[in-house]
């Protein structure tokens, strides 16, 4: 599986990290699972500057409609995206589709992206 993703409770945190080429049905498979852990709350970083993948508009927003679609979808922390500064149209245009849905921006720098996720991660009860 080219997208590997590890979950910090101590942190509140989801990185995944995409490694090669990621197909659509790979990244559905990945949000599947995350969805399984119950853990939509938690702040996440998505870091694609390993990797590629070669999804289209329409199957970008199946799978945001899949995300939405989700019982806790309201309770959905914030999303960062880590991306080489030369290829993360993809990752902006995600952002665009969902940014009124939870606090989400794309970054070229790792560091930026984790003081971001934990500034806007709200503290469940």
């Amino acid at each position: 599986m080219p997208i590997h993703f590890d979950i910090s409770d101590l942190d509140r945190l989801v990185i995944a990290v995409v490694l090669g080429e990621a197909t659509p049905d790979d990244i559905m498979e990945v949000v599947r699972a995350f969805l399984e852990t119950g853990r939509q709350h938690y702040g996440k970083i998505i870091d694609t500057t390993a990797g590629t993948s070669p999804i289209d508009e329409n199957r970008m927003a199946a799978i945001a409609a899949f995300m939405r679609a989700d019982p806790k979808a309201g309770s959905r922390g914030p999303l960062a995206f880590v991306v080489d500064p030369k290829r993360g149209e993809q990752a902006m245009k995600f952002a665009e589709l969902t940014a009124d849905e939870r606090p989400v921006k794309v970054f070229n720098n790792l560091r930026a992206a984790r003081a971001w996720v934990r500034e806007n991660t709200k503290v469940q009860p």
